[in-house]
């Protein structure tokens, strides 16, 4: 079974994770079907933890904080189909994996992307791991960094 690293991911209600796959695929996992087998995830039931995951470094999976994290592997083998997802997202999390792509193409770090723009490095890489969502300048200056710009494409309706 091919592994896609993780895009975006969004803690929902009751332990539920909401997980989007570099594939365009959505899926949802329960976490709390873990706390029996690996004590530590018990520390989840704290609300306010459970909401702090992120997408871990180059998506290969989502953690908490040191001590609790998933593999993408286990988020998209295990993951149910996600019924309704945000399917707005999309899009933009497309574009920024583009750019992410392109950028590594062009051999440009992501402190010379920010250098170029007048921002902090870690800006750049909340962007590219999903913790962050760029408005519509802030992406076309990071296409303009690497040499590209977003253009209208005719789309099938």
């Amino acid at each position: 079974m091919q592994i896609y690293k993780i895009l975006k991911v969004y803690p929902l209600e009751n332990m539920i994770l909401g997980v989007l796959f570099e594939n365009g695929v959505f899926k949802q996992y329960d976490v709390s079907s873990l706390i029996s087998e690996i004590p530590q995830f018990k520390q989840l039931r704290n609300k306010d933890l459970f909401n702090k995951v992120k997408v871990a470094f180059g998506g290969s999976g989502v953690r908490w904080n040191s001590e609790l994290d998933l593999s993408e592997y286990e988020l998209y083998k295990n993951g149910k189909k996600w019924k309704n997802p945000p399917i707005k997202d999309i899009p933009v999390v497309s574009l920024i994996e583009q750019f992410r792509k392109l950028r590594l193409k062009a051999k440009k770090t992501q402190q010379e992307i920010a250098n170029k723009l007048g921002i902090k490095q870690s800006g750049i890489a909340r962007i590219e791991n999903g913790g962050r969502t760029p408005n519509i300048e802030t992406l076309l200056q990071l296409g303009s960094a690497i040499g590209y710009t977003l253009q209208w494409k005719k789309i099938k309706i």
